[in-house]
């Protein structure tokens, strides 16, 4: 195990603290995640109105929160890293968002009172997560009965060597990664929340390999070891996956992002 590795803190909330802490203005400036093909699937089955308060959990850079300001009324931008609030409040500055404030915050103990969101969102952070289901059951304890819940994650197939492939390729590259799952786990973990399920969907996102494998700011080394992962992918994944390489580099590579859109029980569906 080199320097890197060992430096790093043995809790998985530690870790994402540590990771993202060094290379958060990264993601501000991330194009994957200032792409919002996938935010335009989620709008629609949020079906958000001028007045909700929505909380959006592991906000990250802000991007998702700077696109629920434009369309509601008052927006709380939660993320547990410090240095990922600084830079969401920079892209709220710049966008000049004045209806979004921000509150450091774990999704397995939100600091915030029951049923205090009309919505609840979260965008391709779960697979961080040390564990999806108390998440998730405390993102439904802070939307109010009949409000909505929205996740989009990075999922894989069933397959398991696909699953497998993705998962390690994923581990090496950022160690704060947890797990990306399959659609069918998510649906029992949205059930086991006795969240009712109103819409699934997915897409397909193209990373461009090299600013993707730099993002997380990881040596050189540990950088060439992803891209031998991915050179060396086996017929079934360089063919799911869309992994294009140019000689002995990789250009790209796609992955599936899936979208829920859930309600939870009672009150008004508003």
């Amino acid at each position: 195990m080199g320097a890197e590795e060992e430096r790093m803190p043995l809790s998985p909330k530690e870790r994402t603290r540590a990771q993202f802490g060094r290379v958060a203005s990264k993601y501000r400036c991330s194009a994957d995640h200032t792409d919002v093909e996938d935010l335009d699937l989620l709008f629609t089955g949020l079906a958000l109105e001028p007045g909700h308060r929505v909380l959006d959990v592991a906000t990250g850079g802000g991007h998702t929160a700077m696109a629920l300001a434009a369309r509601c009324g008052r927006v709380v931008a939660s993320d547990l890293t410090p240095s990922m609030l600084r830079e969401a409040r920079l892209l709220a500055d710049e966008r000049r968002a004045g209806n979004v404030v921000f509150a450091a915050g774990d999704v397995e103990a939100l600091p915030f009172r029951d049923a205090a969101f009309d919505r609840v969102t979260c965008r391709i952070a779960a697979h961080h997560f040390p564990d999806v289901r108390i998440a998730l059951s405390e993102m439904t304890r802070v939307t109010r009965p009949g409000g909505r819940i929205a996740i989009i994650d990075s999922v894989v197939p069933g397959e398991p060597s696909l699953d497998a492939f993705l998962n390690n390729a994923e581990k090496v590259r950022d160690p704060s990664h947890v797990r990306s799952y399959r659609v069918e786990e998510w649906l029992e973990f949205l059930a086991g929340a006795e969240l009712l399920l109103l819409q699934a969907a997915s897409l397909w996102k193209t990373h461009v390999f090299p600013e993707w494998v730099a993002r997380t700011g990881r040596s050189k080394a540990v950088q060439s070891k992803v891209e031998t992962i991915f050179l060396s992918a086996f017929p079934l994944a360089r063919e799911t996956f869309r992994i294009l390489t140019e000689g002995d580099r990789v250009v790209s590579y796609s992955d599936e992002k899936a979208i829920f859109v859930a309600r939870k029980p009672g009150g008004s569906p508003g």
